[in-house]
């Protein structure tokens, strides 16, 4: 079992840059800040599973200001990685946000 990976599943398909898909799935989440830190990986997918972005986790805001418990990843891009453009295995939970350890690739 490997690091975890926080999947964002973004509620949008379509074809939408590299940094809008990051942007868009860095910010404002209900997740623990704790539990976000410790992943390794930002992943985001959109409506229908492909990987629309990832990057490396290396920090976490809290939405202290409106005081929500909503933080935002922060993360270094990859736009180099081998997931992006293929379609992954994702729980069918309605909760965009899911803490995955292994990835499976299910259609490239």
């Amino acid at each position: 079992m490997g690091v975890e990976k926080v999947v964002i599943r973004v509620n949008e398909v379509g074809e939408h840059e590299f940094d809008w898909w990051i942007d868009r799935g860095r910010r404002w989440w209900v997740a623990k800040a704790d539990r976000v830190l410790n992943a390794h990986e930002l992943i985001v997918i959109d409506s229908v599973n492909v990987v629309r972005a990832a990057g490396r986790i290396y920090g976490v805001l809290k939405d202290i200001e409106d005081g929500s418990g909503r933080v935002s990843i922060e993360v270094l891009p990859d736009e180099d990685s081998p997931l992006l453009g293929k379609e992954i295995q994702r729980s069918k939970s309605r909760n965009p946000v899911a803490y995955m350890s292994d990835i499976e690739v299910i259609s490239e």
